[in-house]
């Protein structure tokens, strides 16, 4: 059973048809299993092949149970135990941004989808589902920075301005932002959409340029402290990981 769920999964993430020696390889599998997998699938109405390619895609069947399970739930809601998990490490509020690309009337957008509300009297009032620009703070920041190249320098060539204070960047000092982010793995902003706040975030990302959004950290500056700082980072990631690989709970 976990061998055909993996199959299945390597079709999905391909994003097209696929061929017996891409899922034997993807899978470390014989070809003899591939090819009795992905016949076991046809069979069921998961997977459909075609003859005269000799390659397989995802069948009306799979389609259809993966429709009805979106419908009855969003990522946003599978993110919430990981949020919780860092707000009770960390004592700090927790969020996950979902990226936006094709927001009207402006796209590449990010607006924080899910949050786990820090236990300290001191925390900050967030507002879920209101996009700001995904060059602004931390939590879009970190979703930028791993877009496909094209994105980003279209982005950085008109950067919007914080929802915050009004500013915004010089196109170098994006561009500059942008490479440290993805140097250092996750990004890093202080008072861009909060006041007096910091943020740190990395990104979730489902395929190698494709971050569906982002896990951050909101922490009031004064209880900022820069030593716990890779505390932080090491944290955010393991999670992100998690919920890149699908091992949610």
């Amino acid at each position: 059973m976990a061998r055909t769920l993996a199959v299945l999964s390597v079709m999905a993430e391909a994003g097209g048809s696929v061929g017996v020696t891409d899922v034997a390889t993807a899978l470390g599998l014989p070809m003899s299993t591939s090819h009795r997998l992905l016949d076991l699938l046809r069979g069921a109405g998961f997977v459909e092949r075609d003859a005269a390619q000799r390659r397989y895609k995802l069948g009306l069947r799979f389609l259809r149970v993966a429709n009805l399970v979106t419908q009855n739930t969003s990522f946003a809601r599978l993110c919430q135990p990981a949020l919780e998990r860092i707000t009770a490490q960390t004592g700090e509020t927790a969020l996950f941004c979902e990226y936006l690309p094709d927001h009207h009337p402006d796209p590449h957008m990010a607006a924080y989808a899910a949050k786990s509300d820090s236990p300290h009297s001191l925390r900050y009032r967030i507002t879920l589902f209101k996009p700001a620009p995904v060059e602004c703070a931390a939590s879009g920041l970190a979703i930028l920075s791993f877009l496909p190249s094209h994105i980003r320098a279209s982005v950085c060539k008109t950067p919007r301005a914080s929802p915050l204070t009004g500013k915004r960047l010089s196109s170098t000092a994006l561009a500059k932002l942008i490479e440290t982010t993805r140097r250092q793995g996750f990004a890093f902003s202080s008072g861009v959409i909060l006041p007096d706040s910091v943020g740190i975030a990395v990104p979730i990302k489902m395929s190698e340029e494709r971050p569906i959004g982002s896990l951050t950290l909101t922490i009031p500056l004064s209880r900022f402290v820069k030593s716990k700082l890779k505390v932080y980072v090491a944290l955010l990631s393991e999670e992100a990981r998690l919920l890149s690989t699908a091992q949610i709970s």
